[in-house]
């Protein structure tokens, strides 16, 4: 199930048939049946107003990689302000976007790319991740990581990444706030997963750190398709079938066929898809190269003067040493960059 949907459907049905209680609230204020019917009044009206978005595992791989040639690997320590002055100049494609991949074939990709180590367990935990950007406003910049469960069951969004921007419209990365949303964290406590306040700040520490590091790919995403021809390939795709929408006009369930309109997959291009291939190359040359004392990579030594002990001096012609590079190791090759 895609998580867009599952959150489209899982709510409408809810707002249509289910009666909403009170539940405490993690202030300690609690959480009215009113307040919690519109928090996902809203959040439907959000998703169904946005423009979606579906990376396929090689679209998301490709763009975790971009991210990197501008961030940096997780081990290197290049300043922020490479990768926020770099964001901040690219485009939305639409007020309301959103954006999803499927986390565990990301991950995949970074074990294979050798940036990370995982076991099996710990990906089999990672399913759909999703990300709603907020770019309606003048003043501020929201962003919200929803993440899927099982095939029927997710987790809603519980912090807000505010950031504010500049006069310009641009966003301001020296000035984030985060914020709650009461009845996501209200579920989360009914369930059992936050029992203390303790828990519910390393719930923050956790979502924060998720929702910073990556958001990064809805953001080259935003750059791949403004700035490239080749490197994307984008595909619309009703979101229900004809029979789907049929009986949904049939049992008057607007909320589905207002909400599940459309989607557009992401798949790679042929630039892309040689950026892979020339990244995969190079990873399994340089594997090779540091399991091995290889000579040297071939290259001209300029003419010099020898000295020995002895006063003994002689001259050395420039010559070629080292080994030639491997012919089949591709060229380099670039994704976009800022301003492209």
């Amino acid at each position: 199930m895609i998580l867009y949907k599952t959150i489209a459907l899982t709510m409408g049905r809810h707002l249509e048939n289910e009666h909403f209680v009170q539940m405490p609230g993690p202030d300690g204020i609690p959480i009215t049946p009113d307040e919690a019917r519109q928090h996902w009044k809203n959040t439907l009206s959000e998703v169904a107003n946005a423009r979606i978005y579906l990376l396929d595992h090689n679209a998301a791989d490709y763009l975790d990689s971009l991210r990197m040639d501008v961030q940096g690997m997780p081990w290197q320590s290049n300043p922020e302000s490479h990768i926020q002055n770099y964001v901040r100049n690219v485009a939305f494609p639409n007020d309301l976007v959103w954006v999803e991949y499927d986390d565990r074939k990301l991950w995949e990709g970074r074990v294979e790319r050798g940036i990370t180590t995982m076991d099996e367990e710990e990906l089999g935990r990672r399913k759909q991740r999703g990300f709603l950007f907020d770019n309606r406003s003048n003043h501020k910049l929201t962003v919200r990581l929803y993440s899927a469960y099982s095939e029927k069951i997710f987790f809603d969004a519980p912090f807000i990444l505010e950031i504010a921007k500049t006069s310009d419209g641009r966003p301001d990365f020296s000035n984030v706030s985060w914020h709650m949303q009461r009845p996501a964290i209200a579920v989360l406590m009914r369930l059992g997963l936050i029992k203390s306040g303790a828990a519910l700040q390393e719930a923050f520490e956790e979502h924060k750190g998720r929702l910073t590091y990556e958001m990064v790919i809805g953001f080259m995403l935003f750059a791949a398709l403004s700035n490239r021809e080749d490197d994307l390939q984008s595909i619309k795709t009703p979101s229900l079938t004809n029979a789907q929408m049929k009986t949904a006009r049939k049992f008057g369930k607007a909320w589905m066929t207002n909400t599940l309109k459309s989607h557009v997959t992401i798949r790679i291009g042929p630039a892309a898809q040689r950026h892979l291939s020339e990244q995969k190359a190079r990873i399994e040359f340089e594997k090779v190269q540091s399991a091995s004392r290889s000579a040297p990579t071939e290259h001209w030594v300029s003419e010099h003067e020898r000295r020995y002990r002895d006063g003994k001096i002689v001259r050395i012609k420039a010559h070629k040493r080292g080994k030639a590079a491997d012919k089949n190791l591709p060229a380099r090759v670039i994704g976009p960059s800022e301003g492209r």
